[in-house]
């Protein structure tokens, strides 16, 4: 019996094959202009925990798209001190702090290991002006993130628990919109990192969470949330009526 033929167990990943392709670059592209795209995306090694995508101060490279894992976008005051912008999900771009000038103003991190493809600010405006499509969607991504951190602002004017649950809630709805489970996820920081987003201390977001799980509203294994009540995690985030006694 003849052999079957060798091939690579792993698939190399294009923006023609990629699982992110409709909300990344890629979207609204047609099948010439996505080849055109591909050809200038570069594809960059695995980062782990810790490990930056870029630094404030550091000169503009390009826009990044997170293919897998997560990441923080975050800036420091003149003091030092940390501010979270943004929690970054597959197929979210970031970089865009760097068109303003020549080098980043904020700092992103990897929460978690994260792979990711960088579209080169030597070859944007070019590309642009190749595929005019592709100016509309970088627009969108810079819309999208700049929602993202309105959120945050809504964020601060409600309580604790309306700010932890329109949290869950935001990212319950990001995760489905990539095709991911909307009750089960990451959330991605860990909960001194969650209170600095949500403008909490430590103690109340952790006071928080184990009320919600006292309610039954949630389940949580370090990082890993359950939701097994949304539409009460959901009355409260838009309306605040539905209290959990923390």
């Amino acid at each position: 019996m003849q052999a079957a033929p060798q091939t690579n167990q792993y698939l190399e990943v294009t923006c023609n094959n990629c699982g992110f392709n409709t909300i990344c670059f890629p979207r609204g592209l047609t099948q010439e202009e996505v080849t055109k795209l591909d050809n200038a995306v570069q594809r960059r090694k695995v980062l782990h925990k810790g490990d930056y995508l870029f630094r404030a101060g550091d000169p503009f490279h390009g826009l990044i798209a997170v293919k897998s894992g997560c990441a923080k976008l975050s800036y420091q005051d003149e003091c030092g001190n940390e501010h979270i912008l943004s929690l970054l999900l597959p197929g979210e771009l970031l970089g865009f702090d760097g068109f303003s000038g020549k080098t980043y103003r904020c700092t992103a991190q990897a929460l978690d290991t994260l792979s990711y493809c960088e579209l080169p600010a030597s070859q944007i405006t070019q590309l642009c002006l190749r595929i005019p499509p592709l100016f509309k969607e970088i627009l969108r991504h810079a819309g999208d993130a700049l929602e993202i951190q309105r959120e945050q602002l809504v964020f601060i004017k409600k309580t604790a628990e309306e700010r932890v649950s329109s949290f869950l809630m935001d990212l319950s709805s990001r995760y489905g919109y990539r095709g991911f489970s909307t009750r089960e996820f990451s959330i991605g920081f860990t909960r001194q990192e969650l209170g600095n987003y949500l403008d909490l201390a430590l103690a109340t977001v952790s006071r928080t969470l184990k009320q919600f799980e006292k309610e039954g509203w949630i389940r949580l294994r370090g990082k890993k949330v359950t939701i097994l009540d949304m539409d009460s995690l959901r009355q409260l985030s838009c309306c605040g009526k539905k209290s959990a006694n923390v």
